[in-house]
């Protein structure tokens, strides 16, 4: 019996956006999701890694240094627990970023999508909605947010989403509109593929590596901001221990010597950036055509 030459050898791949995976073979790769993961188990299980609380104050044991007995990070100026303030720290800023990142992209690829194949006059209302947005400064929306709901963890989410989903949404509307008049999306719809069967499965898998650059880009920039808006008074309280909380404090710390104040805090918010980067880098799509 012949074989049929047009048969493809092999299992049969997913097509669409199943089509989009991970290189587990790379071992930047394979250390990056080992670090996220034991950042993700720290900050879930912190209270198996800690009996303390991290808001106690302990006059007896202040500006303690690293190594100190019983507490491996030191302690602050009003004797808390470093070690305990970063696990529990972990639980809002690793929750801060993702949460945000996640509904960043949400929005910026149902907006870009829309724009892509929406009529003209949507799709330049969406575009200049994005441009519009983009001049305007974080803090202006963030002030505006904070008088109508006050200050909250959630209030950071949705401040950091509602000024972060326009890059995203032009980089997939510019994806989208470049790749639509290739021919085997052309060649899709004449096969009888719907709309959106074909963004589906020839669109917006293209769309997604850059897309996943921004979304690790968002992580950062989350946490980041998240920093900037607590010291403002306009994020996490005070009393619920974050990254940027314990980045926040330590400006009072720099001239007294205490360098892991700021050092701790900071590594373990560079570390996380890039383990997302390196996540987000590893993320490969389909060639042209829609072939591997």
């Amino acid at each position: 019996m012949r074989s049929d030459p047009l048969r493809a050898k092999g299992p049969r791949r997913p097509g669409g956006l199943l089509a989009v995976r991970l290189r587990p073979r790379r071992p930047a790769l394979v250390t990056a999701v080992a670090v996220l993961a034991v950042l993700g188990t720290l900050a879930v299980l912190a209270p198996l890694f800690t009996s303390l609380d991290p808001v106690a104050t302990d006059t007896s044991a202040t500006s303690l240094p690293p190594g100190s007995a019983g507490h491996p990070l030191g302690t602050d100026l009003l004797g808390r627990d470093l070690w305990a303030r970063m696990l529990y720290g972990a639980r809002t800023s690793l929750l801060v970023g993702l949460t945000a990142a996640a509904i960043t992209v949400v929005l910026g690829m149902l907006a870009g999508g829309l724009a892509a194949v929406a009529p003209r006059w949507l799709d330049g209302l969406i575009a200049r909605t994005a441009d519009v947005l983009l001049a305007l400064p974080l803090l202006v929306i963030v002030l505006a947010l904070a008088a109508v709901a006050g200050p909250s963890l959630g209030l950071v989410v949705v401040a950091i989403a509602v000024t972060s989903w326009m890059p995203v949404a032009l980089i997939v509307r510019a994806e989208l509109r470049s790749r639509r008049e290739r021919r085997h999306v052309r060649a899709a719809y004449a096969l009888g593929l719907s709309r959106w069967q074909v963004m589906w499965r020839h669109l917006l898998p293209g769309a997604l590596p850059p897309v996943a650059s921004v979304a690790a880009f968002e992580v950062g920039h989350a946490i980041l901001t998240e920093s900037t808006l607590s010291f403002l008074g306009l994020g996490v309280p005070p009393n619920r221990p974050s990254w940027g909380n314990l980045l926040t404090e330590a400006q009072a710390h720099l001239l007294t010597g205490e360098w892991y104040t700021v050092a701790i805090p900071a590594a373990a918010v560079v570390v996380t950036i890039i383990a997302v980067n390196v996540v987000a880098g590893a993320v490969s799509g389909p060639s042209e055509g829609g072939t591997w």
